[in-house]
């Protein structure tokens, strides 16, 4: 992938323009997310970079995991048991606000290298 950043914008269009009630304008879902229309607009081309937090809205308003913004995070199976484990006594509420924190984590990671030099990676 060229750009991860590219990928992302790409993901918000996609998402946005097949919201379930119709087609989300950019404003629109600025006005959801409590932020300026052009803002959503220079996400969606890859001019801004939206933050882990940003992502983490996104992914809630549109219902979706956070790692559908990073092609490479790919669901590891094992650690999902680990944690369905750990958390055996949670109500699901709880227990999908701990898989979103992990996932957050993972989005967070991947924003962060993607914002190092290619000679550190």
């Amino acid at each position: 992938m060229a750009n991860i950043y590219n990928h992302i914008g790409e993901t918000i269009q996609r998402l946005r323009t097949n919201w379930p009630e119709g087609k989300l304008s950019q404003e629109g879902l600025a006005e959801k997310l409590g932020t300026a229309a052009n803002t959503v607009s220079r996400w969606e081309t890859g001019t801004y970079k939206p933050t882990a937090e940003d992502l983490d809205k996104l992914a809630r308003l549109f219902k979706v995991s956070i790692t559908v913004f990073f092609p490479d995070l790919q669901h590891d199976d094992k650690r999902i048991a680990a944690l369905t484990s750990a958390t055996g006594g949670l109500d699901n509420d709880d227990f999908e606000e701990v898989i979103r924190y992990a996932e957050f984590r993972k989005a967070r990671q991947a924003l962060e290298k993607a914002k190092r030099p290619r000679s550190k990676r």
